[in-house]
Order: structure tokens, then C-alpha cells, then sequence
């Protein structure tokens, strides 16, 4: 097994051991008063069940992954017991400020363009991990896609709202592609700053089919490229902890590849930043975003998420500090 598979198949033995050592350091930085949240002595976390090794279910419906471990950890920490809410990815940032539950997670890049969507009803916690975007192809095709006009012509499947979808399609923009017109007028590049038409196919064959997974599980987007047997469905795009987990998940009968790692493209297309993590804190429960990005910038509690290639990407300026408040 490479050694990329073996992180990802250890990562969560090795932080649920890591975070239970460190919960006495942890209840301390806490302190005693009780935090506020939308129910007493609970704390309710919206997940997202598609993009593992964040955030998924097992065989048996109970949820897993490095953002549940982590945020159970924080609940512990703090006298909580945590209650996922399951959302749809597209937008769940917004749910904190609509009083779906306390914190939002499950991979959520930040984002100017989001950040100006949460408002005031919503708060982001300082960055627990970063990502750099990926493709995942099947591997006769590796030397195929190094860069957005490679993608001309193809169906690239991208979870819906992500920056993935973003990514691809500031991207497009850019370098002048459309993206293919959609059946039923659902827009695969519906985000600021993008006016480019729709044009089908037999209009334009340069266009790019932009499509979500099915069922809204990535893994499904994983078999799709794997069993087209045209390559028509030619590449998955996502974050490359997730895209690496399942390279090492499908290796085991058939051979897919993590290409062209880059840095997230800006909504001006002229800029392409490191990709921060952070989760969504509903802004009315009350020393909840503070305890949660002190519990972030202690050492003890480092996310053991998948190294990254460092590709020197510059940090956005929207990346908050460490709190200084913090003991």
C-alpha cells in the first residue's frame, strides 16, 4: 500500500488517540462556565455525509470522519454531547445563521464569497486545516489533464457549491470555455462574478458538462470515472485529502490518479490562494466561537488531517490570526 494510503487508513486511530490524550488540557482551557447553544448541554453540528475522510457514514448510518472526530473531541472538551444535523454541502455554511444547528462543517473552504454570505447571523472560526484542489482520473489518463483547457469537450463531475465548482469555473472563465447547458436550467457555474451563456453542445463542443455526484456521494463520482468506458465522464474534482482517499480506496480494483494539484482560483480570476478550513459558528451562542478557535490554536489539538503538496500558495487576506485571548 503507498504511503499516501496508509495516512489515510491510520489518520482516524491515530487522532481519536491524539485528542483523548490531550481532553484534560482541553477541559481546562474550556473553563466551567456552560456555553450557550440552541439546546442545553448539546451541541448541534451540520454535516455533510458526502465527502469523506471529513465527513461520512458507515455502513451502519453512524457518522465518521477527521471534522466528526475533531468537533467530538471540542464537545467533550466542553460538557456537550454532540447531535449532527445531516444538510445538503451547497450552502451549508448558511445554516448556523438560520439556527439549524450551532456549527457548520464538513470541509467547508472559507471564502470571501461566503463569508459575505453568513452575515452577521454567523461566525468563522480561525483555520484548522487547508487543502490545494485536485482531479481524480483514471490513471491511463494521467498525462491528460495538467491545466482548465485539458477539460474541453469533457465531463468533469464537482460537488455542487464547492470550490471545486468554483475553482472550474472561475477557471473556465478565464480562459474563455463555457460550461455546457444543463436540462432543467440548473446552472453548474451559478456564482458571482460569472456571466458567461449556457451554450449545448452541438452549439459549442468546446464546453465543458459540468455534473454533480450522484446521490450526492463523492464515491459514486469515483465509480463514474472509473467505469466510463469512453472516459466521457473524464474527472472528479475535489480537495486532495478526499480525492487521495479514494485513489487508495479504488486501488483495490482499478487504478485511479490524483493530478494537476493548484491553488484555489479567486472569483476575479487573477488570484489563486491557499484554501483554509474553518467551521461555521452560530454568532447568538455566546463564547462558543471563542472556545472553538482556542481549542484550534492549542498544539495539543492538531488536526491529523492528509499532508498536502506545498505548491507556495499565498494565504488569503481574509485568513484570521490565532485569538491572542487565548490561554
Amino acid at each position: 500500500m503507498a504511503r499516501g494510503c496508509r495516512r489515510i487508513a491510520v489518520c482516524s486511530v491515530l487522532l481519536a488517540a491524539a485528542l483523548a490524550a490531550s481532553l484534560p488540557a482541553a477541559a481546562r482551557a474550556a473553563g466551567t462556565a456552560p456555553l450557550e447553544t440552541l439546546e442545553p448541554g448539546r451541541l448541534k453540528v451540520c454535516l455533510y455525509a458526502g465527502f469523506a475522510p471529513f465527513a461520512s457514514k458507515d455502513d451502519k448510518g453512524r457518522w465518521q470522519g477527521w471534522d466528526v472526530d475533531y468537533l467530538e473531541a471540542f464537545a467533550t472538551a466542553n460538557h456537550l454531547e454532540l447531535v449532527p444535523v445531516e444538510r445538503n454541502f451547497d450552502g451549508i455554511w448558511l445554516e448556523p445563521g438560520d439556527k439549524a444547528c450551532d456549527i457548520a462543517a464538513t470541509g467547508i473552504s472559507d471564502t470571501e464569497d461566503r463569508r459575505k454570505a453568513t452575515g452577521a447571523g454567523a461566525v468563522w472560526s480561525n483555520t484548522y486545516y487547508g487543502v490545494v484542489r485536485t482531479f481524480l482520473v483514471r490513471t491511463e489518463q494521467f498525462a491528460k489533464l495538467a491545466r482548465i483547457d485539458d477539460l474541453s469537450g469533457k465531463t468533469v463531475i464537482v460537488t455542487k457549491g464547492s470550490t471545486a465548482n468554483s475553482d472550474i469555473c472561475y477557471r473556465m472563465a478565464a480562459s474563455n470555455l463555457h460550461p455546457c447547458e444543463k436540462p432543467g436550467g440548473d446552472r453548474s457555474c451559478a456564482f458571482p462574478g460569472f456571466d458567461f451563456k449556457y451554450p449545448s453542445r452541438s452549439q459549442d463542443p468546446r464546453c465543458v458538462y459540468i455534473d454533480y455526484p450522484r446521490d450526492n456521494e463523492e464515491k459514486n463520482a469515483a465509480a463514474d470515472v472509473a467505469n466510463s468506458r469512453d472516459f466521457s465522464t473524464f474527472a472528479y474534482g475535489g480537495g486532495y485529502g478526499s480525492v487521495q482517499g479514494l485513489v487508495c480506496e479504488w486501488g483495490k480494483t482499478q487504478a485511479l490518479a490524483t493530478v494537476w494539484p493548484h491553488c484555489n482560483m479567486s472569483s476575479d480570476r487573477k488570484r489563486a490562494f491557499a484554501e483554509p478550513f474553518s467551521f461555521v459558528v452560530r454568532a447568538e451562542d455566546k463564547g462558543l466561537a471563542h472556545a472553538l478557535n482556542c481549542y484550534i490554536d492549542l498544539p495539543s489539538h492538531r488536526y491529523e488531517g492528509t499532508p498536502i503538496p506545498d505548491l507556495g500558495c499565498p494565504s488569503p487576506p481574509w485568513t484570521p490570526a490565532p485569538d491572542k485571548a487565548c490561554p
